[in-house]
C-alpha cells in the first residue's frame, strides 16, 4: 500500500488539518419536506399474493393490504416513524428451490411428479415461510427484503451489521446503488433457500414417519449457522448452474461476507434503538471519529494499518493458495485413481507423481512425492466408504497432510472430512460424466512463511460440474478461514472468505473473489475492525473498491470509484444516513443524504490542493439546510 493514498484525499478534505477560521458562518435556513415510501421483495419460491400488515409501532396505528403482487406493492409512510411489517402468502406451500433437489421423499408422495422418490426443483414441499421486519422509515423510498431471517432478526431486536462490519442491516434500504438492491435480491434468496433446505433435510431425515414430522413454525436464532450453511449453496448452485442467475457474480464477495457474519449468531448483540432526527450530525461524527483514529492525515493509516494489510495479504499470496488449492486436488485425484469402488487391491500405486501406498480395513492412503511443484505428505484414514443411488454418495474419514513449496509450508490436521455426491454412479470414476456434487473438507491449518504464521480453521468446498460445453469439470470453489495472523511484532484476528466467481475458466485463470475481516487495535482504538470486499491484489489500491470500518460500534461503508482523476466516494452510516463526495481534480462537490433527503452541502475552496502533509490550513464545511453549521477538525 502506498504511503499517499490519493484517493483517499477525499477524505482528507473532510477532516481538514485544523480549526476553521470561520466557525461563525451560518448559512441559509432551507425548509425540508420529507415524504416515506415504501416496497417490498420476498423470495420466489412461494406466492407473493397474500396480506401484507403494516403497524406504526408508536401510535399502534394497523393497516392491512390485500396484495396480488408484494413485489410490486407501492405504500405510503410517516416519515422518521418506526414500523413492523408482516406479508402472509395466500399460499401453504414452497417450491423446491435447489437445482440439486431437496432430498428423498416416501414413496407415493403425490408431490413428486416424476416418482423417483426425490423432490426435484421446482417441485411442492410442504411448508411455509415467515416474512416480516421491523424498520424506520427514512425520507424517500424504503425498499425492505422480507425472509424468515429478518423475521427473527427483528424479533429478537439483533444487530446483525457488526460481524460483517457493516453499518446497514441487509433487510432495509433506503439509498441504493444497483448492485446494493441486486446483492440484497439475492441474499434475500439465499436466505430463504437456507431456510427451505435445512427444512426439506428434516423432512428427508424423518422419512420412516413422515405423519409425526413437525418442523419449525418459524426460523430459530439457534438455527442461523445451518441456514448460513445452505445458503452458502445457494451461491454455488448460482454460480455452477448454466440456469443460475450469473449477476451472482458481480457482488459474490459481499454475499459470502453476509452469510459468514449471520453464521455467528452467538456473537449477536442487541440492537441499540434510537428514535432518527432529521437533522442529525451523527454521520459526520462517525466520520471524524473514524478518521481522526485512522490519522489519515498524518499518514498513519498507511504506517500502521498497512502494515497489518500487506502482512495479511503477504501471507496469503498466490504461492499459499496454490498450496491450499493443491490439497484439494491431490485430494481428489488420488480417491479418484485409487478408489474402493473399483476394487482397487491393497499395494503401492503411482498417481501424477505421487507414491501412494493404499490398504483395506480401514482403507488407508500414505501419499507422497510432488504435485505441482509442491511437496506432498499426506495420510488418509477412511471408515465409510458409501456408493448409494437411494443414501447418497458419501466419503467420511479424516486426514493429516504437511504440504509446503519454496516459500509456504501448509500444516494441515482434518478432523472432518467429507465428500458427499448427488450422482447415481461413483463419483470417482472417470466414466461417470454424469455424476456431480460437493464435497467439504473442515480442518484445523497452520500457514508458514518466512516471517509470518497463520493458524485458523479452514472449511474448504469441492465441486464437480459439468460445464456449458458438456465437461465435467472439479474445482475448489471456496473456503472460509478463521483465525489469528502472526509476526514477531503483532498478532491480529481475521476472517477471510474466498469464492471463484467465475468457475467455468480453467485453473490457470482462476478468479477469486475475498471478503476480509480483520480486528485489530489501531492508533490507540482497541476495538477497531476493518473489512474489505473484493481482489487482494485491489486492496493496497483504494481505487476501486468496497472497505468497511467500525470503532466504538459505529460502521461506515465506504464506496470509492475513480476514473482517471475523478473520484466518487459514498459513504453511508446508520439509518440510512449516506455523504456523496466526488472530487474533480482539485474541486470538491456533493451533499449529505438522509434517505433520499439531501439535508447538507458540501462547500469548499476551490483550486487548493488536499494534501495536509503540505500543511496548508483549509475550510471545508457542510451546510446543514436546517440551519445547523457543522465544520470537520481533528480531536
Amino acid at each position: 500500500m502506498v504511503k499517499r493514498i490519493a484517493p483517499l484525499g477525499i477524505f482528507l478534505f473532510l477532516v481538514g488539518c485544523g480549526s476553521s477560521s470561520e466557525q461563525n458562518i451560518v448559512p441559509e435556513q432551507v425548509v425540508i419536506k420529507t415524504t416515506s415510501t415504501a416496497n417490498f421483495y420476498i423470495a420466489p419460491w412461494q406466492s407473493n399474493a397474500g396480506t401484507l400488515i403494516l403497524t406504526n409501532n408508536a401510535s399502534g396505528e394497523r393497516q392491512t393490504f390485500e396484495t396480488s403482487d408484494l413485489n410490486s406493492l407501492d405504500i405510503s409512510l410517516t416519515s422518521l416513524a418506526n414500523y413492523s411489517v408482516e406479508f402472509v402468502s395466500n399460499d401453504d406451500f414452497v417450491l423446491c428451490p435447489s437445482y440439486e433437489g431437496c432430498g428423498r421423499t416416501y414413496r407415493d408422495n403425490p408431490d413428486d411428479t416424476n416418482v423417483n422418490r426425490q423432490i426435484d426443483f421446482e417441485e411442492v414441499l410442504p411448508l411455509s415461510l415467515d416474512y416480516s421486519a421491523s424498520f424506520f422509515a427514512a425520507p424517500g423510498e424504503n425498499r425492505l427484503f422480507l425472509s424468515p431471517v429478518s423475521a427473527v432478526i427483528s424479533a429478537q431486536k439483533l444487530d446483525v451489521t457488526s460481524q460483517s462490519v457493516s453499518a446497514t442491516p441487509f433487510y432495509h434500504l433506503t439509498h441504493s446503488q444497483l448492485n446494493d438492491s441486486l446483492e440484497a435480491e439475492l441474499l434475500t434468496n439465499a436466505l430463504s433457500f437456507g431456510v427451505i433446505l435445512k427444512r426439506a433435510a428434516e423432512l428427508e431425515a424423518n422419512l420412516s414417519q413422515p405423519e409425526l414430522i413437525e418442523l419449525e413454525s418459524q426460523a430459530q436464532i439457534s438455527r442461523f449457522p445451518e441456514y448460513a450453511q445452505y445458503a452458502n449453496r445457494y451461491i454455488r448452485e448460482n454460480l455452477l448452474n448454466v440456469k443460475g442467475n450469473q449477476l451472482i457474480q458481480t457482488v459474490v464477495g459481499n454475499l459470502k461476507q453476509r452469510l459468514v457474519g449471520l453464521g455467528k449468531v452467538s456473537e449477536l448483540s442487541a440492537l441499540d434503538e434510537h428514535p432518527p432526527i432529521l437533522q442529525s450530525r451523527e454521520l459526520l461524527d462517525d466520520i471524524r471519529n473514524v478518521i481522526g483514529v485512522v490519522r489519515l492525515q498524518e499518514q498513519q493509516y498507511s504506517a500502521e494499518l498497512s502494515s497489518h494489510l500487506n502482512g495479511f495479504t503477504n501471507a496469503l499470496d498466490d504461492d499459499s493458495q496454490s498450496v491450499v488449492v493443491a490439497l484439494a486436488n491431490v485430494l481428489f485425484d488420488v480417491l479418484s485413481n485409487v478408489s474402493p469402488a473399483d476394487d482397487t487391491l491393497p499395494g503401492l500405486y503411482t498417481v501424477n507423481g505421487l507414491t501412494v501406498q493404499y490398504q483395506h480395513s480401514p482403507y488407508r492412503w500414505s501419499i507422497s512425492g510432488q504435485y505441482d511443484g509442491i511437496d506432498v505428505n499426506m495420510d488418509i484414514n477412511v471408515p465409510q466408504w458409501r456408493i448409494s443411488s437411494l443414501l447418497g454418495n458419501q466419503i467420511t474419514g479424516v486426514m493429516s497432510a504437511q504440504m509446503s513449496s519454496n516459500e509456504t509450508q501448509l500444516l494441515v490436521d482434518i478432523s472432518e472430512l467429507l465428500l458427499s455426491f448427488d450422482g447415481t454412479d461413483d463419483p470417482f470414476t472417470i466414466l461417470s460424466e454424469d455424476s456431480t456434487g460437493e464435497g467439504t473438507l473442515n480442518t484445523d491449518i497452520t500457514l508458514v512463511k518466512k516471517d509470518s504464521e497463520l493458524v485458523g480453521n479452514l472449511n474448504l468446498t469441492l465441486n464437480r460440474f459439468v460445464s456449458p460445453f458438456e465437461e465435467l469439470l472439479t474445482i475448489v470453489s471456496d473456503f472460509d478461514l478463521d483465525g489469528e495472523f502472526s509476526t514477531a511484532s503483532k498478532t491480529t484476528s481475521f476472517n477471510l472468505q474466498a469464492i471463484e466467481a467465475t468457475p467455468f475458466i480453467n485453473e490457470e485463470t482462476e478468479n477469486l473473489v475475498f471478503a476480509l475481516h480483520l480486528g485489530t487495535p489501531l492508533n490507540g482504538a482497541t476495538d477497531f475492525e476493518f473489512g474489505f470486499v473484493g481482489k487482494l491484489t485491489a486492496l493496497a489500491q483504494l481505487t476501486n473498491t468496497d472497505i468497511f470500518i467500525r470503532q466504538n460500534s459505529r460502521a461506515l461503508d465506504i464506496n470509492l470509484r475513480t476514473v482517471g482523476n475523478n473520484v466518487n466516494a459514498v459513504i453511508k452510516g446508520a439509518d440510512g444516513r449516506w455523504l456523496d463526495l466526488k472530487q474533480k481534480g482539485r474541486n470538491f462537490s456533493g451533499g449529505l443524504y438522509f434517505g433520499d433527503t439531501q439535508i447538507g452541502d458540501v462547500t469548499t475552496v476551490r483550486g487548493h490542493p488536499v494534501s495536509c502533509s503540505l500543511m496548508v490550513r483549509l475550510n471545508h464545511y457542510f451546510k446543514l439546510r436546517s440551519g445547523i453549521h457543522a465544520a470537520f477538525s481533528t480531536p
